[in-house]
């Protein structure tokens, strides 16, 4: 599910900390910049005319040289409750269907079409799954996964999500973090707060964001927000700045 989206060359301090799993997928199609992913296993530069995946699942970090700032089309994805835990890196030469769907999505955002978006980042969620980049958790995990994914709203308990899996709750936990790379209660903010960005980005007041997220508190839904994103759900809809 798209979160959002956008063409950008971003600014000069521009740079990705996630020191935790983000539970979401970022994805850019590169066209220039000198961009360093570092993740736990391995270092590479972002290379232009390839379309790069970032896990959603594990941390990792891109530092830029600022003389050489990136400029690429991105997506923010939701692939709950799927998982990506490595970098995935895609060759994207004409006539490949991943630079097809880049190149439409490219156009339709510049050209103010961005109803087009939701379709194509779906054809593109579609065609990585077929290519086997996503995982779902092995064991039990999944079934406490897939009951947070559809019913994010509910407020689960860890004896809940816990006995769907067949586990003790302290064995659940370590279970849970190593699939995931967060633990069951940062997992469901996570998963109100991505739905979040992308009801506000595509329009929704923040009253009705905060009640289709689970929260009849309006300030603490504000509160959760802020300390997510480093901004107020006010700020982030009235901003209208997206950033990769």
């Amino acid at each position: 599910m798209l979160i959002e989206c956008g063409c950008t060359l971003v600014s000069e301090s521009w740079q990705v900390s996630e020191r935790t799993a983000c539970g979401f997928v970022r994805v850019y199609d590169v066209y220039e910049g000198e961009v360093t992913c570092r993740e736990a296993d391995r270092e590479f530069g972002l290379r232009p005319g390839t379309i790069c995946l970032f896990p959603s699942a594990a941390p990792y970090f891109l530092r830029q040289n600022p003389q050489k700032r990136l400029f690429c089309t991105f997506l923010h994805l939701d692939i709950a409750p799927f998982l990506l835990r490595r970098t995935a890196v895609l060759e994207a030469p004409a006539g490949s269907v991943a630079r097809g769907i880049f190149d439409a999505l490219r156009a339709g955002i510049q050209g103010g079409g961005e109803r087009v978006a939701p379709l194509l980042s779906d054809a593109f969620e579609q065609y990585c799954a077929g290519q086997g980049l996503f995982s779902m958790p092995e064991g039990e995990i999944a079934r406490a996964l897939r009951a947070m994914a559809a019913d994010f709203q509910r407020n689960w308990s860890l004896t809940e999500l816990s006995a769907l899996a067949g586990y003790s709750e302290a064995y659940f936990i370590r279970r849970f973090r190593a699939e995931t790379g967060v633990s069951p209660h940062q997992y469901l903010i996570g998963r109100r707060m991505k739905e979040a960005l992308r009801l506000l980005w595509s329009g929704a007041t923040v009253s009705e964001a905060a009640r289709r997220c689970g929260y009849p508190d309006l300030k603490a839904f504000s509160r959760s927000f802020r300390r997510w994103y480093g901004l107020s759900p006010s700020q982030y809809r009235e901003s209208g700045r997206l950033y990769p």
